[in-house]
Parts: structure tokens; sequence; C-alpha cells
């Protein structure tokens, strides 16, 4: 658990890293790094994600630009690819590619292309894309074509918008992106386009568009068309918009030989599903990404220089091993992802003047090369090389071995991972597996836990509570007689000598509620009946069990964060809400004729508990030895006994106040609001108290100053 708890502890610092690197960076030297490389944590929270510091898996090696490279200054950056042999190609807006070994020198520029004495220039030229023979596909956007020439810049072919009535009049062709696959099918995507990508066959022939994002709609939107389809008008008719999908922004061939595509900026609402893995014949979207988030959660929109900026990833690569990099030009950060999209870190930042390694201005481009990442800055024309460190490529190498299965080859690496940095949740997790590989059930349990891994540690549970069950099931039968016949003993006992099982009167009548809630509370109003003490007690029960459920339930059904839970707040949500309702209810029923006391009300409301308590109860026990799988009748059960609690407390209000069915719903409608006003007022008298004792210490400063 030290372990654990040091990764928690560490959630400040990634928020307040995700917060200084979305601001202006001040340093006294160009060469200082401006930001700190970060990860999230999933599992913690049920839908969201939580930031925590991480190991660096990158460090900013050089930035490369026109001067260091000495040739003829750049125009501007717009984009950055590499072959097979390691060569890097940076694509200048004004014509010109310059191509650098892969130690990053220049060995050679090429310029306009030429075939059969006519000179074509590609100036506005948007990227650029190198085959696995060698040739090199450019992107003329401004041109409406793609250029494709030798190594050497012989121009060999010219791909223009295909004629075919599949393709819309009003289309307008600007390639942005061009891809090609193992069977030399060229993927281009144009600038715009909702269709999808153009698809060319290996001898260039038109087969159509492939891979367009589809529309998504809430429930909002859903009930919007319904409205409108029921109540049409031709005014409605004619202002009516079309609803189009994303458009891509990058396209890439994996490792795999799938193809990816990356969509921008979306929803900030909903930005999620941003990278796809299209499937070969349908085009549809493989990796079960619709719910992830391949940008930040806490910073999906912020403002500088009063303009609002939205996270917009704007290029994407996939190695061999499954890895996703994508690229945020907002704020200049790089995402690493495995190939199970599990975030493992994201560095850089763009935020600031772009002074500093690894900042950048406007970051257009990414490209891979080994084990460095390329990235350019379009504005500053500069493309900087992250540099994978020696902790990088152990957790890349060590990843790649336990998504492959090989769990045990990967164990000694992960320990050794964590022993420098903790936070790293995907070690946790590669442990878990290679001890349940190694069927100990227990240690696999604990890694699991510690890396809030669910998935194995419900495996890993399965199997011990299996060999459990087997080890002890004489011990655990004989148990079980033995405690059902002291429960039959007890009760035939009890009623051959007419012995009460609960001898307090006032306990009785609290269990008396449960089957006959009307008489129990005729003897609350009628003779006065039902304890304070008993209700204090049974709030208190309530509070503890409220507390209880998520701090002692089962792992797999209970999510809890050491570093946010706070046991003050559970008291005002559970017991606090339930005192609220005691006092709001009494007040609104006494001005509109109630004859409920507030000791009548106490007890009717404390009484009412009882269902949601043995539920709480059960529910505890039950979640800590059930699979996710055994208790989805949980959910049903909890429903069931909110139902019968709200039973008991109308039938209670209805007897103690003699309202009629009608008049309860008022006064209860009534004092929700009541609740709702008084917390209201609460929280208005805490902020200004805060903006009070604020004040209090600024003028104590000022003055001791």
């Amino acid at each position: 658990m030290k372990k654990i708890f040091n990764a928690l502890s560490a959630a400040l610092l990634a928020a307040i890293i995700c917060f200084t690197a979305a601001v202006p960076a001040i340093a006294a030297s160009s060469d200082e790094i401006p930001y700190n490389s970060y990860t999230y944590w999933e599992g913690i929270s049920e839908n969201k994600r939580k930031a925590v510091y991480n190991r660096p898996m990158y460090d900013t090696a050089s930035v490369l630009n026109a001067e260091n490279l000495q040739v003829d200054a750049f125009t501007k950056l717009n984009d950055v690819c590499t072959d097979n042999d390691g060569n890097v190609y940076i694509l200048d807006d004004a014509s010109r590619i310059t191509v650098l070994n892969k130690n990053y020198e220049v060995v050679k520029e090429i310029g306009a292309l030429y075939k059969d004495g006519e000179k074509y220039e590609y100036a506005g030229a948007n990227s650029l894309y190198v085959h696995t023979d060698g040739t090199i596909y450019i992107c003329d956007t401004e041109n409406a074509r793609v250029l494709h020439c030798t190594s050497g810049g012989a121009l060999t072919d010219i791909l223009l918008l295909p004629d075919s009535p599949l393709i819309p009049k009003d289309y307008k062709y600007r390639p942005m992106h061009i891809v090609a696959d193992s069977r030399d099918y060229l993927y281009v995507l144009s600038d715009g386009s909702y269709y999808g990508m153009i698809l060319y066959s290996e001898d260039r022939s038109f087969l159509g568009f492939y891979g367009a994002n589809e529309v998504t709609n809430g429930i909002m939107g859903a009930l919007k068309n319904v409205w409108n389809r029921l109540f049409v008008s031709n005014e409605k008719k004619g202002n009516t918009a079309r609803t189009l999908p994303y458009v891509f922004v990058d396209v890439t061939r994996g490792g795999d030989g799938f193809i990816y595509t990356a969509t921008g900026y979306t929803d900030k609402t909903n930005n999620k599903g941003q990278i796809k893995k299209l499937s070969p014949g349908t085009g549809k979207n493989i990796l079960n990404s619709e719910d992830i988030n391949f940008t930040d959660d806490e910073e999906n929109t912020t403002y500088k220089d009063g303009e609002t900026l939205n996270q917009n990833i704007v290029a994407l690569e996939v190695d061999e091993n499954g890895f996703i990099y994508c690229l945020d030009a907002a704020f200049g950060r790089v995402f690493l992802y495995d190939s199970e999209k599990r975030m493992l870190s994201a560095f850089g930042t763009g935020m600031g003047s772009g002074t500093q390694k690894g900042s950048f201005t406007q970051a257009s481009a990414l490209a891979l090369n080994g084990g460095d990442i390329l990235v350019t800055d379009s504005t500053k024309c500069t493309v900087t090389v992250f540099k994978e460190t020696e902790y990088g490529a152990r957790v890349k190498q060590l990843t790649a071995l336990t998504v492959n299965g090989d769990y045990t080859a990967a164990k000694e690496g992960w320990q050794q991972v964590l022993s420098e940095d903790s936070n790293c949740q995907t070690a946790y997790s590669g442990l878990a597996r290679a001890y349940l590989a190694e069927n100990d059930y227990k240690t696999a349990m604990k890694y699991a836990e510690n890396g809030y891994d669910r998935e194995t540690y419900a495996l890993a549970f399965e199997l011990s509570r299996r060999d459990f069950i087997y080890g002890n099931f004489l011990v655990i039968f004989i148990a079980i007689i033995i405690l059902l016949c002291a429960i039959a003993a007890m009760i035939f006992l009890g009623k051959r000598k007419k012995r009460k099982t609960v001898k307090d009167s006032e306990t009785r009548l609290l269990f008396r509620t449960l089957i006959h809630p009307s008489l129990s509370f005729d003897d609350v109003k009628e003779k006065g009946r039902g304890s304070i003490k008993l209700c204090v007690a049974v709030m208190a029960v309530y509070y503890v069990l409220s507390v209880m459920q998520t701090l002692c339930g089962g792992f797999l059904f209970t999510y809890y964060d050491p570093e946010n839970f706070n046991s003050i707040m559970v008291l005002i949500r559970s017991a606090g809400i339930v005192a609220l309702w005691i006092i709001c209810n009494w007040m609104v029923c006494t001005l509109l004729g109630g004859k409920g006391k507030l000791r009548e009300i106490a007890v009717v409301t404390c009484y009412s508990l009882t269902p949601m308590i043995i539920e709480m109860a059960l529910r505890l026990v039950l979640t800590n030895v059930l699979l996710p799988t055994e208790g989805e009748f949980l959910g049903i059960f909890r429903t069931v006994a909110m139902l019968y609690t709200l039973l008991i407390l109308v039938i209670g209000m209805i007897k103690i106040h003699d309202f009629s069915m009608s008049r309860f719903i008022g006064t209860g409608v009534l004092s929700v609001f009541g609740i709702a006003a008084v917390v209201f007022l609460a929280v208005m008298v805490g902020m200004l108290l805060q903006q009070l004792a604020g004040f209090i210490g600024t003028v104590f400063m000022e003055l001791t100053l």
C-alpha cells in the first residue's frame, strides 16, 4: 500500500504540471526544459483518469534549424517523415525537401521536379510520404495534386482528382496526407472531406472513398430530431442544416500494416475517439477507442491572449510494436499510448514563446526515427528531436513483452521499473499478470490492486477463491450446516417458550416497521413510542456503513481515491441530508397544518432507513466475495431497498401528519426545496467566510511586513 499511496500523492503535483504546461514558461536559459512528463492512471475513479508525474521517457536531444544544418533559411516547415534507412525528409513550404541521414546530417536537397522538360513546383505542399521502395509522394495541396517522384527527385506520376460518378460535383480536392499499405494501395486524405479518404488500387485506379467518420448524436440531439420530425414545418425545413461528421486530419500506416487515422478537435464536452484503426475491408474502427480521450482531461480548453485554445491532434504515428504517438498542436504535447490504449507518457509544451528546448510556437508534424521522435514547428522552422531515455526504452520493451503475453520474461524488468518510478501503472499491471501466470494469486491480487488493474484482479481473485473453496470445502460445508441448525434451534425454542428474539420493545418497533409500517407508526403517533436515542444510533450506523462502503467494499465494486476521500462530506451526504429533511419537513408541515411533532418526524425518518441499512450491510459483505459478473443483482437489490425505504417514509409521514397523498407530495416537494435552499445558503456563507479570512490574512501580512 505504501507504493500506491506514493503514486497517488503525486496527483497534486501532476495537476500543477498540467497547469504550468498550459501557461507561458519563464526561464533564464533557453536550454532549460520548460515542462515535466506526466501520465494518467486509469481505474481510480469510475469515469475519470488521474494525472500523476512520471519519470521522463523522452528527453529533448536537439533542435534542428537551417542555421545548424547549414542550409538556406526555411520558409515554413509543413512536414517531416522518415524512410526505412533512417533518413529524414523535411518539407519546406517553398518547394524544397531537405534530406538528412540518420545522424541528422544534410545529405541533399530536392527542389522543383521535372518531367518531359516541364517544371513542377509544389509551394504550399502540406505533407510528403516516403514509400518502402524509396519513392516520394508529395501532397501538393494548393495545386490539387499528388506528385510521385524517385528518391533523386525525378517526377514519375501525377495523381489528380479521379473522374468518377462516385465523387460529388462540388468536391474540393486538396490532398493533405497520403499513405500506402502493404498491397501498394494509396489512401489520399483531402482537406475538409467528410466522405473519407480517396482510395487507389495498385494500378492507381480509383476504388472509392474509405473510412469516413460517423456522425455521433447524444440523447439531447436524438430528442431534438424526434421533436422536429413530429412537429415539422416549412420554416424548420428551411433552417435545418445537415449534421456532418468530423474530418480526418492525418493518416498513417502502423507497424502492423493497418491504416490509422487521427481526428483533430472534435467537441470540448466529448473529446474522445480521436484515433482510429481501420479494418481493411469496411473501414470501420477496430481499435475500440470511442470512449478514449487521447489528449488531456484537465486542460481541454484554456485561454491564450484572450482566445480559447482547444486541444487539437494534428499528427499521428504508430510503430511496429503498436505504440501510438499523437501530437497536440494547441499545447505542443506528444502523447504516447501502448497498443492497449493505456497512456504511458506526455511531454512537450507549446504555450510559451517556444524559445526553449522541447517547446513550440506551432507544432505541426510528427515522425518516428528509430527511438527518436521528431516534431516540426512550422512557425519557428525547427525540428525538435526527442530521444528515448534508458528508462523509456525499458518501459516500452517490457510493455511489448506484456502485451504479447510473455509475462515471466518481463517480471524482473517491471520490478526494476517500480524501483525507479512508483508512478508507472503499467508496471503494477505487468507484475500482476506475471504472478498470475505463476499461479501466485495473492501476490497478483496485491499488485493488481496497487495498480488499479481490475481485470487482472478479477482473474486472480476468481482463481484464488476457487482454490480456497476446493481446499476447504468440507470445513465450509460443515460450518454452513451448523449455522443453519443453530438458527433453526433458536427459532424453534423461541416459539416453544414464547421468548422474544429482541427483548427491547423500542428495538422491536424498529424492525416491526419493515413488515407492518402502518401499525408501527400508529403507535408512534398515538402512544408516543419511538426512541430518539435509537434514531441517533440508526443515523450513526447509516453514516458508518456509508463510509465503509468506500473504505471496506470489494475492490472490484469500489472506486476509492484516498487523496480525494473526505469522511466529512460522506457525513453531510448521509446523516446530514437526513437531519436536513427532518428539520425542513417539520418547518414546512408546521406552516401548512401538519400534526407531526419534530420527535415523531425524526422517528419515522430514521426508522425508514432500516431497508437501506440492511442493503448496505449485505452489499459490504457480498462485494468482498463476488465477482462483478456475479454481482449484477446488487444494483437491483439497492433500487428495491431505496423504493422500500421511500414507501415506509411515505406511510409514516401520512400517519403522523394526518395528510392525504396529494398533500404529502406537496409538502414533500417543498421540503426538498427547503433542503436545497439551506445547502445553497451554507455554500454562500462558506464562500464569504473564506473570502473574509483571505482578506484578513492579506491585511495582517501587509501590516506585519
